[in-house]
Parts: structure tokens; sequence; C-alpha cells
């Protein structure tokens, strides 16, 4: 199973003037770092923040939509922040990915005891979703950090703004 769960963030920041990509973009329309984003992998919950994480990670997540679009058959990504590190290894079947993780640190919660794993080295299990599902749950993510982007006063002229045009 994979799901992306998150709030409507009430209170954004206000727009930087020298913000020329969506990753600094979303650095400053989150104010705080209490904007979590939990995301379902299998059995474990792992848990986010907009601010830090999902701006350290933007240019990663659009880069592995736009693999899975391209019909890459197998493929890595890198997450890279300091709180979420981590390889997932993709194969493509036809409807269905299964994603090989391998992690080096997140905030990764068994969902069976609702502990986080003290060793995210030892949850390295592999997760098979269907594909639209997968891509579905990243875009609706994705739309609603549009959305507080432009809210603030952003436009389609940040770096990497072009993957959102779309959602």
């Amino acid at each position: 199973m994979f799901k992306i769960k998150f709030n409507v963030t009430k209170a954004l920041g206000i727009k930087d003037s020298e913000d020329i990509s969506v990753s600094e973009a979303v650095w400053s329309t989150y104010p705080t770092y209490g904007e979590e984003i939990v995301i379902t992998f299998g059995d474990y919950l792992i848990h986010i923040d907009k601010k830090g994480d999902i701006s350290g990670i933007y240019n990663d997540i659009i880069y592995m939509l736009k693999d899975l679009n391209e019909n890459e058959n197998e493929f890595q990504t890198g997450f890279l922040t300091s709180g979420f590190t981590a390889y997932w290894n993709f194969k493509k079947e036809k409807n269905s990915i299964t994603i090989s993780p391998k992690w080096i640190s997140a905030g990764l919660m068994s969902k069976k005891t609702n502990l986080f794993i003290q060793n995210v080295r030892e949850a390295n299990f592999p997760i098979t979703v269907n594909t639209e599902v997968f891509i579905s749950e990243w875009h609706k993510l994705l739309k609603s950090i549009k959305d507080d982007l432009l809210k603030v006063g952003y436009n389609e002229k940040l770096e990497n703004f072009e993957y959102l045009k779309n959602l």
C-alpha cells in the first residue's frame, strides 16, 4: 500500500523575492516544520514535513515521476534531506511498480506497533503498487503545494515549475 496524507496549510509564509526555484519557494511558503506529511509505504509510515523535507527533495520527486511517465523499466531515485534520506529502486511492470527501498535516515514508524524503527536499514522491504495510484498520490500533494505557492504570490516563472502546470 502507498498513500500520502497531509493537511491543507492554514498559515502560509510570505513570498521571498530572491527565490528562483520551486524548492526555494516551498521553503519560504511554509513558515514552520510542523506541516507534517505521512506516507504509508507498505507496513511503514514515513514522517516528513513540507518546509525542510519537501523543499529539499522536490526535484527528486519530479525526476521520479518523469521517469515513471517516460516508461523507464528500472531506475533509482535518491532522496537526501536531514529528515529523510533513502534510495528507492523501481521496477516497472504492466500496471504496477515494485519499489525496493534502501533507508539511510528516515522517520519510519511501524504501522503494527506505532513505534519508530530504530535501525531503518533493517526495514528494506519492497512494496508493489499500482502505478496510477502511486502517481496520483504524489500529484495530490504537489497540487496542494502548487496552490499554496500561487496563494503567496509565486508564479510559473520559478525553475522546475513546469511539472506543476498541468496539475
